[in-house]
């Protein structure tokens, strides 16, 4: 009994000791490594070398009200940030990582601090009509307007020679010849038909004149009929050039990053992705007119509209079908085994932060546009 007393009290000094080893020294805490994109208004650095941005203020109003320690690592693309976290290297990171079943096996996420959703920068149109009216000349070759003038010609040349049999002996302005006269013919067809009538060539003999007033009232009404048919297209191409909202992306050129829910959600549209690493590069696409949109997020969308208005682009802003995107902070699951109050305390901070409104002031301080 004595034997076993003795052991017992051995393994609990044992135990003891160990967990004092696990235990940070001198009342340190633990420090944790996170991460944010870099982003205009998420992430931005500023001339004294530091990272400021809504992302980055907030979570140092968190860690301050939570007594948390941190290492600040800004990631080039939340792609990078994503990586990074799974790789071990971030315990946190402050944006990019979404709610899954598979994500939760290995993440715990605090309550949303900010709502985002998808936003379509695309360039206005309107605002160019002039480009918009000779991009929209294209439609004088489209396969209608083709066929139409084919029609047109096809009219002259028969008429043409039916008018060069008939006044080929007593005109003499028309050649006997067929090789001269079927020009002469069909030049005089032609004035009849768009109601010149330059008189240079005009029918003598009274079954031709016959024959003119046919060609005439067939001729009013075949121009009328291209004349629709080419008003038409122009409109529509026109309508298809400009871009109101999001079923009119349709068939468009939009840049966009490598992410998820933004390539599904332009998948839906029917949209031609253009895929860049980062968000400057995709708006670069638009900026260099290799693009007619740039796929974004709400929160970022005013800075891009602001930088486009710099870069002399009349732009607007289409929302997407989606604008329940929460933005929540993502820590790693084994961060709760070394201190299980952690996702408590930042949930507390973050709930006294919309109480106080301090989330609102940073949300009008980095993501409203400065007419809002």
């Amino acid at each position: 009994m004595a034997v076993l007393r003795a052991a017992l009290i051995f393994f609990s000094i044992e135990w003891a000791f160990l967990a004092c080893l696990a235990c940070p020294v001198n009342g340190e805490s633990e420090v944790y490594n996170v991460g944010v994109p870099i982003g205009p208004g998420i992430c931005e650095i500023q001339p004294d070398g530091e990272y400021r941005g809504f992302a980055v203020d907030v979570w140092k109003e968190i860690a301050i009200r939570s007594a948390i320690k941190y290492k600040l690592e800004a990631c080039a693309t939340m792609s990078a940030c994503r990586t990074k976290f799974y790789s071990g290297s971030l315990d946190i990171v402050l944006l990019g990582m979404y709610h899954s079943r598979d994500s939760s096996k290995h993440i715990v996420f605090s309550r949303p601090y900010f709502i985002s959703g998808l936003r379509i920068l695309a360039v206005d149109m309107q605002h160019y009509r002039l480009f918009t009216d000779i991009e929209a000349m294209s439609a004088l070759f489209s396969p209608i307007v083709m066929q139409s003038a084919l029609v047109f010609m096809l009219f002259v040349f028969i008429f043409g020679n039916i008018l060069w049999f008939m006044e080929r002996r007593d005109v003499a302005s028309i050649s006997h010849r067929y090789g001269q006269g079927i020009f002469d013919a069909m030049w005089c067809v032609l004035s009849i038909k768009t109601t010149i009538g330059f008189g240079d060539v005009v029918p003598k003999n009274s079954h031709a004149r016959i024959l003119s007033v046919l060609i005439w009232l067939i001729g009013l009404l075949l121009l009328n009929l291209i004349t629709a048919e080419v008003i038409s297209e122009f409109a529509a191409n026109k309508v298809k050039s400009t871009i109101v909202g999001l079923e009119d992306l349709k068939g468009k050129k939009i840049a966009a990053v490598d992410d998820n829910l933004t390539l599904a959600e332009l998948k839906k549209i029917g949209a031609e992705i253009v895929v860049k690493p980062t968000l400057p590069l995709a708006y670069e696409e638009m900026k260099n007119k290799k693009a007619d949109a740039v796929a974004l997020y709400f929160g970022v969308d005013a800075a891009y509209a602001k930088m486009a208005a710099d870069d002399g682009l009349s732009v607007k802003i289409i929302p997407g079908r989606h604008d329940n995107i929460f933005i929540t902070i993502a820590m790693n699951k084994k961060l709760l085994l070394n201190d299980p109050a952690l996702l408590d305390k930042i949930n507390c901070a973050i709930d006294d932060m919309y109480d106080n409104s301090y989330i609102s002031f940073l949300e009008s301080k980095w993501l409203d546009s400065p007419g809002n």
